[in-house]
């Protein structure tokens, strides 16, 4: 879908399009992405947040929009996704205003970054491809590097691209991990992993500052484990860990790194093979093509089972890094899964406050807490200054998560946006699902797309 496409969705979907001036939203409830403000508005004027006070001090003159028994939240930040053109106004439908790309192809999702500036999308933050080992798991938007001199050069030049981040992925060799951190910060950039080759361990170590998915726990809790990923959190021979998981987290937390540990990806892996699994009830709005893919058609009582008890192990586990003041970011891994842009991000803090984490505490990690990761003090916050990102939402979610959140009205830049307007457009862009880096992945098909008409060298 070109520029133009996107500019006009803005103006379908646009509830006031052409508002002019300041405009004060208010609400029973206000959380400005650190605590929870009593009877307090929001005004916004020229696409910024101007001041957040009582309402009983608005000035006259400034229009106001107030929804009894609502609450008004920072636009949401997605801190795990892989951008997908067809994603966009679902997110925006469920309060998700800001997503992290965590790896692309680099010149796509750049490109996608900045036409996102003026389009009925989030704000997109991005780290460029998965930068990787010699034998990358994901070809197709990664970059491959064979020793490490190649590696730190990859950092460089990502880096110097203009990317807001550094994603380093599974088959990296540990011994490259001090110079490739060093790199990134030379560039003033934070790096992330997944640990699975590494152990979460040696990337802290090397002075990585998040870790994904629990992505390589199991290597430093249990390294003489079966074969498997993830779902080997299920296994019954994880119970006798608990002494070393402790021990683990413990230096989680001395060494400073953040967790973002995607539980809803983690909850959509039981859920697609589920007997009683439905696309309509548990993934809606996700084309069918991206379904297909991911092979979700296919159940699996027992391997459903075994996912189902890695899930309740990776709750666990996230309640003792909560228990050692480990930051938290909240993620959803969209589109794997074959999960619903947006609502899929409401499952995930569901599933932190299940965990035991406080409520406050999910919130600040679906909206400050990545500023504070990133160094952008105003980024997920409403105070004076901050982007006029907002989420008005009916009952309390300061009090209890809700998996499917009654959503009033999004603002983005400024500019309010009914739901179902935003589910319309949802609909009529869906067909674009065959045309970005993450379905040539899940496809197989050649990407870029030109070089479908010649051989391909994978």
């Amino acid at each position: 879908m070109g520029a133009a496409g996107l500019g006009d969705a803005l103006a379908r979907a646009a509830d006031v399009p052409g508002e002019r001036g300041a405009v004060a939203w208010a609400a029973d409830r206000v959380f400005d992405g650190e605590q929870v403000l009593r009877d307090h508005a929001v005004i916004l004027a020229e696409g910024a947040v101007v001041e957040v006070l009582p309402r009983h001090w608005l000035p006259t003159g400034v229009p106001v929009r107030y929804e009894p028994a609502t609450t008004i939240l920072p636009g949401l930040i997605d801190a795990h996704v892989h951008h997908m053109q067809w994603e966009a106004p679902l997110f925006l439908a469920y309060g998700v205003t800001t997503v992290r790309d965590v790896g692309n192809d680099l010149a796509w999702v750049l490109a996608q970054r900045e036409q996102a500036r003026k389009a009925l999308c989030p704000t997109i933050l991005c780290v460029g491809p998965l930068l990787d080992g010699p034998v990358p798991l994901h070809a197709k938007v990664s970059r491959a590097s064979a020793d490490a001199d190649a590696a730190v050069a990859a950092v460089r030049e990502t880096a110097e691209a203009g990317v807001d981040g550094i994603k380093l992925y599974c088959s990296l060799a540990r011994e490259w991990l001090p110079a490739m951190v060093r790199e990134a910060r030379s560039h003033g950039l934070r790096t992330s992993m997944h640990c699975q080759g590494t152990g979460v361990l040696a990337a802290a170590e090397a002075g990585v500052d998040e870790f994904h998915h629990l992505d390589g726990i199991l290597t430093d809790v249990w390294p003489d484990r079966p074969a498997g990923w993830l779902e080997l959190w299920g296994d019954p021979g994880l119970d006798a860990k608990l002494d070393v998981l402790r021990r683990v987290a413990d230096r989680i937390a001395e060494l400073g790194m953040t967790a973002t540990p995607t539980l809803a990806y983690w909850h959509s892996q039981w859920r697609i093979r589920a007997s009683d699994h439905s696309p309509e009830v548990d993934a809606p709005g996700v084309p069918a093509e991206m379904i297909s893919w991911q092979g979700t058609a296919a159940t699996d009582p027992a391997l459903a089972d075994k996912w189902r008890r890695a899930l309740e192990a990776a709750q666990s586990f996230s309640g003792l890094l909560f228990e050692r003041g480990v930051p938290f970011l909240a993620g959803s891994d969209v589109p794997c899964g074959a999960q619903t842009p947006g609502l899929s991000l409401w499952r995930d803090l569901s599933l932190l406050a299940q965990a035991g984490v406080p409520t406050l505490r999910v919130l600040q990690a679906a909206t400050s807490g990545l500023g504070a990761l990133l160094g952008r003090p105003l980024l997920g916050r409403l105070q004076a200054g901050s982007t006029a990102d907002l989420v008005v939402v009916r009952g309390d979610p300061t009090r209890c998560i809700p998996e499917r959140p009654d959503i009033v009205a999004v603002v983005r830049g400024g500019v309010a946006y009914h739901q179902a307007r935003l589910l319309d457009e949802a609909r009529r862009v869906a067909s674009s699902v065959s045309d970005d880096p993450w379905s040539a992945q899940f496809s197989g098909r050649p990407w870029p797309p030109q070089a479908a008409s010649a051989p391909a060298h994978e």
